[in-house]
């Protein structure tokens, strides 16, 4: 049998029921079933020679018996029997059984201690319970038998004391299984209004309102003539007096550079060594194949050194003096920065213009006439969606000429609308319905609003959760697995060297 095929037989026990499941331990006490058994068997074990004779380990002071061992052993020899011609007479089998039961021994001490700590606990009322009433092993016509019991259990060489004793170690472990698997899968509710909302899918149609999208409408014709109304033109005046700034473009240099980098343990000495062989080098070489050679700044590199143009403030100041201060076409000297020591090389400068107001005029008028659109449209569709007038709405779209754009069928597990990727017009989409399909107001997201409505709503097939059921058990087996190593590595565990070696 495979270690996969095993973990799957596991798995599948232990995610049928959340209640305690009698049946399931008892097989897995008297028949052989294993927890974890490969999860859990690489864990090597500690010896130290020094347990008694009639001891196979012991786990923080808690003595698991050599008996116990023997009948682990025989329980999981037995279970893999059937998988290996009825007997298994391999040495390295064997060994390797011997391993796993105490491993799966040590492991069950572990999880049962800690599960006392946490006040987990299985009461005498429990186990009477289960062993009288959940498992038919002992019972004859539905009736719990005393003899029944004893002689099944003599059957398998145990002791009423000590079934009882191991159900309630397993009791307490199953418990801490099912806190695994409440804490890190899903439950089926949510698992199931997952797939109903996955069901549920919309298409919704939104237009964008705001300047920067009517401005897209207005022709330079259109602008000019508007130049033409005093009170409009006034206002542009007057906004190119009070923005001065936008029309102002500050001195730019347009630069390559050369970079070693010093810093985070670097050889400064080197680093400027470096620099001054690759001075030498340019002397007869091009500056951009150099650059691309040789330069440690990873971003201007793979462009042969070009950094574009950029205006005082972008740079650091001794990168930035350098540069302004090189004449266009040469290469300054060697320029010691916090990031490590530059060559430049300046390729073109620009002087500081100021946009005259007749070049920028025109701009501006397009820029105001979009604003006041943009306040009118926005308003008078404000109207309109707060009556539900759908076909006005359509018809004063299209006279304003923008346009409506689809999102595309999206399922109601999304978190924002796809094409505009926002969340307030997801939320605003959920209160649609054929029966109300428009918004009845504008959704505001950043500097725009959009007019919102249905295109069509449906429902489609859920598809069933296995594989998600199958990743639930298996982050849910991993977390166990993890606690348990956790455990083990602050344990006092002692084991008896001679069972693993014995022949």
């Amino acid at each position: 049998m495979s270690q996969q095929s095993f973990i799957k037989q596991v798995k599948a026990a232990m995610a049928g029921n959340r209640a305690i499941n009698g049946k399931a331990i008892l097989a897995m006490i008297i028949f052989g079933m294993i927890i974890l058994t490969f999860v859990l068997s690489d864990y090597s074990t500690r010896g130290n020679g020094t347990l008694g004779v009639g001891a196979a380990a012991e786990v923080n002071g808690e003595i698991i018996t050599l008996k116990q061992f023997q009948e682990q052993e025989n329980r999981i020899a037995n279970y893999y029997a059937q998988f290996f011609g009825g007997k298994i007479d391999n040495e390295f089998q064997k060994k390797q059984i011997r391993s796993e039961a105490l491993n799966e021994l040590i492991n069950n001490s572990l999880s049962a201690q800690a599960a006392e700590r946490e006040k987990i606990y299985a009461t005498d009322a429990e186990l009477k319970k289960i062993i009288m009433e959940d498992l038919p092993y002992f019972k004859k016509d539905g009736v719990f038998q005393s003899d029944l019991y004893k002689n099944l259990l003599m059957a398998n060489k145990l002791t009423p004391g000590e079934f009882e004793k191991d159900l309630r170690a397993q009791t307490k472990t199953q418990r801490i299984r099912q806190l695994f698997e409440l804490g890190l899968s899903s439950s089926r509710i949510e698992k199931d209004l997952e797939a109903e909302l996955k069901s549920k899918q919309m298409n919704v149609a939104f237009v964008k309102i705001n300047a920067d999208e009517i401005k897209k409408l207005i022709t330079p014709e259109s602008a000019a003539k508007n130049l033409t109304d005093p009170a409009f033109a006034q206002k542009v005046q007057d906004y190119y007096n009070n923005q001065k700034g936008e029309f102002e473009t500050p001195e730019q240099v347009k630069a390559s550079h050369i970079l070693i980098r010093t810093g985070e343990g670097a050889d400064e000495a080197l680093a400027k060594a470096k620099m001054e062989n690759i001075v030498q080098r340019l002397k007869k070489e091009d500056f951009g194949k150099v650059a691309g050679e040789v330069s440690e700044d990873p971003g201007s590199k793979t462009k042969k050194g070009d950094l574009g143009y950029f205006a005082k403030g972008r740079m650091v100041k001794e990168f930035e003096e350098a540069a302004f201060n090189t004449p266009v076409g040469k290469v300054s000297e060697i320029v010691k920065t916090p990031f490590g020591f530059h060559i430049i090389k300046v390729a073109d400068k620009k002087p500081a213009q100021t946009t005259s107001f007749e070049a920028a005029k025109n701009g501006i008028a397009a820029k105001i006439q979009a604003e006041e659109a943009n306040t009118a449209i926005a308003k008078h569709l404000e109207e309109l969606v707060a009556k539900g007038a759908v076909a006005a709405v359509n018809e004063y779209i299209n006279k304003s000429s923008l346009r409506w754009t689809e999102s595309g069928y999206f399922d109601l597990t999304q978190d924002v609308l796809p094409q505009v990727n926002s969340e307030a017009l997801f939320k605003a989409s959920l209160e649609l319905s054929k029966a109300n399909p428009l918004a009845k107001v504008l959704v505001r997201e950043g500097d725009a609003q959009y007019v919102l409505k249905l295109v069509d709503a449906k429902s489609v097939a859920s598809t069933a959760p296995a594989k998600e059921d199958a990743a639930a058990n298996q982050k849910s087996l991993s977390g166990y697995s993890k606690w348990i190593s956790g455990l083990r590595k602050s344990a006092k565990v002692s084991t008896n060297d001679a069972l693993l070696s014995q022949q």
